[in-house]
């Protein structure tokens, strides 16, 4: 994943955008976000009169902009405002200024990793059937593969156990479901959560429809389908010993749309020493 040097670092009539410029329209994207992952009211149209004012830019280039903060949003791992989708074409500068504000503000960074009105939730969100990023995307630069290291979505959705609770209690119900629509109740009714004595490597025990074995790992994000991912070490041995029945669900968007895809292969590329190894879901996969 990644991006190229475009016109994203200019306004409409050529203007390069200055770094306070960046900063301002940041924020105010990080405090629309805000609003939408708490549910509080917020006119868009406002805050674009306000954009327009403080930068003199015209609507077209704060939009075009606000697709590339998007797309960054996206390669570490966050929400993104759905009228906003991302723009790939984002340049090192745009790329500093998210660095600034979210480093700037670590709460806010936590708070939409991890929502706090998804964690107290009584009930697990409802999964729809959703599917991978079909971008395509030069390499990226040094510069924004630096900020995905930092940000590290990957180790960070690992580690956050709250929210893999979440997301297994949600594929669970999804795998249920999805035999029962098969016409396998007596597949669904065997399906559970993987015990110390199962397999390692996986969060779920399932089948096919037509009684394989399914070994579930299940990978919960708050960010996008374009989310890097990463399997842990017994994941990954499990899944070069079976492979036929090794299985990625992804749930992404769990905050809101709560959607999922199913990943067969290998979802792991190898990164160099110093930056994370990202995922790129190969294909979803066949029923």
């Amino acid at each position: 994943m990644g991006h190229r040097r475009g016109v994203g670092d200019s306004a409409i009539n050529g203007k390069t955008w200055n770094e306070a410029e960046h900063d301002m329209v940041v924020g105010d994207y990080l405090v629309m976000l805000d609003k939408v992952m708490t549910g509080r009211a917020y006119d868009p149209a406002n805050h674009q009169r306000a954009l327009r004012f403080v930068t003199n830019r015209s609507g077209g280039a704060i939009t075009f902009l606000q697709g590339e903060i998007s797309a960054i949003l996206t390669l570490i791992g966050l929400p993104i405002l759905k009228d906003h989708p991302p723009r790939w074409d984002f340049g090192d500068a745009l790329v500093d200024a998210v660095d600034r504000c979210l480093t700037a503000k670590p709460g806010a960074l936590k708070d939409l990793a991890q929502p706090p009105v998804l964690l107290g939730r009584a009930l697990a969100p409802v999964l729809a059937e959703g599917a991978p990023s079909r971008a395509h995307h030069v390499p990226p630069s040094a510069r924004a593969e630096r900020l995905v290291a930092k940000f590290d979505p990957a180790a960070r959705d690992l580690e956050a156990r709250m929210l893999a609770r979440i997301g297994v209690a949600s594929a669970l119900i999804y795998e249920q479901r999805r035999l029962e629509e098969r016409g396998r109740q007596d597949l669904a009714a065997e399906v559970r959560l993987a015990l110390p004595a199962d397999d390692e490597g996986c969060d779920l025990i399932s089948f096919s429809r037509t009684g394989g074995p399914r070994r579930i790992a299940v990978k919960t994000t708050t960010g996008g389908p374009a989310t890097p991912f990463r399997l842990t070490p017994v994941e990954e041995a499990l899944r070069e010993a079976q492979p036929g029945a090794f299985i990625v669900y992804r749930l992404y968007d769990v905050a809101r749309e709560a959607r999922v895809f199913r990943v067969r292969a290998q979802p792991a590329v190898q990164a160099s020493p110093d930056q994370p190894s990202m995922s790129q879901p190969s294909a979803i996969l066949p029923e």
